[in-house]
């Protein structure tokens, strides 16, 4: 992987040439070669490893996503390749983007590309609870997925052991860092003081047997204005582990706060009620196994997770070599190391 100082962003010029100049990709999306000059990339959303545009079929109006990575969160050589692959095989859920069309050789300027179809939606409110029914529907329909068979996601052994290691790995880097401030420190060591004793709780591999998102926050569900089953989007870090992984995942404050303008947090009678409907919603698809147990655990790591990652990608933003960087994300990782939010994260997640 080449260093992030080395790595040439995208632009949507670049992105257009790209599209018009890549046979593969037209032949994959049936566009005639002599409607090439009609193809348009349009920024989307940008993230912190993957800049995105969408793009029209000339003849069709059919809308894709073309979805350029950067970096890869999981370490691999073959990022892009690896969400391709995922897509394909959670595409019987009906709640994932089709992938169409995968360019693994880094070509394009250094990076991997993938083409998926676009969906309209909103991203979930969670003030809604329609929509947080939906969500709840959308997780146990992917969960449900039988992963027994040819699926390509890795498996991390206990995934609850591998997620602190993840959250101690970022802590390290933020420690070492110039950035370090003390009241952050001695919070998030109380955090893993609490987190340590939760995995005392067994791990049985017979529950870790489903696809997890492993972020499943408010952007990547999305709503149907018209009632139509929602998409489940961005698979850039799936794993087959435990349900309760994706479930405490979107209830965790770390999460809520991060797609929210006024850092919404669910209610103790909001996260039981979730819970309760992300069941009904399996419907008896796949057993809970000690579902309960593993559960509060997960809150645990998963409010380490949000804040780990927060204190080192605030090391990241003070690189001048960083090539995704937005306002909104420095802003928020100052809220994440607040004194005030540590403190409420704890008493939610860990008394």
């Amino acid at each position: 992987m080449p260093e992030t100082s080395d790595l040439v962003v995208i632009t949507p010029e670049l992105a257009t040439d790209y599209l018009r100049g890549n046979g593969a990709l037209l032949e994959a999306l049936e566009i005639d070669s002599a409607d090439a000059p009609e193809l348009v990339a349009v920024p989307l959303k940008q993230g912190e490893h993957n800049a995105n545009f969408t793009f029209a079929n000339p003849r069709t109006g059919a809308k894709h996503v073309l979805r350029v990575n950067y970096i890869s969160q999981l370490g691999l050589d073959d990022q892009i390749g690896y969400e391709y692959r995922a897509l394909r095989f959670l595409e019987p859920s009906t709640r994932t983007p089709r992938a169409r069309y995968c360019d693994s050789s880094k070509q394009f300027h250094g990076h991997g590309a993938l083409v998926m179809d676009f969906y309209e939606g909103d991203w979930v409110d969670f003030r809604q609870p329609g929509q947080v029914a939906e969500a709840a529907h959308m997780l146990a329909d992917v969960h449900a997925v039988d992963t027994r068979e040819g699926c390509p996601l890795l498996r991390p052994g206990d995934p609850l052991r591998k997620q602190l290691e993840k959250c101690k790995g970022f802590f390290k880097t933020y420690c070492s860092s110039a950035f370090e401030e003390e009241h952050v420190s001695t919070a998030v060591r109380r955090m893993f003081r609490d987190a340590e004793r939760a995995l005392e709780e067994p791990f049985d591999p017979a529950d870790a047997t489903h696809a997890l998102n492993t972020e499943a926050v408010a952007a990547h569900f999305l709503i149907i204005p018209d009632g139509s089953p929602g998409h489940f989007v961005d698979w850039e870090m799936p794993i087959v582990g435990e349900v309760a992984q994706d479930v405490a995942y979107f209830l965790s404050p770390t999460t809520t706060i991060w797609d929210t303008d006024d850092s919404f947090i669910f209610s103790a009678d909001e996260r039981r009620d979730f819970v309760e409907t992300y069941w009904r919603k399996v419907d008896g698809r796949f057993d809970p196994g000690r579902f309960e147990q593993r559960f509060e655990a997960y809150v645990m790591t998963n409010c380490l997770v949000g804040i780990t990652w927060s204190a080192n990608a605030w090391v990241e933003y003070h690189d001048p070599a960083r090539p995704l960087k937005t306002e909104r994300t420095f802003n928020k990782l100052q809220e994440y190391l607040d004194p005030d939010f540590l403190d409420r994260a704890y008493d939610i997640c860990f008394r």
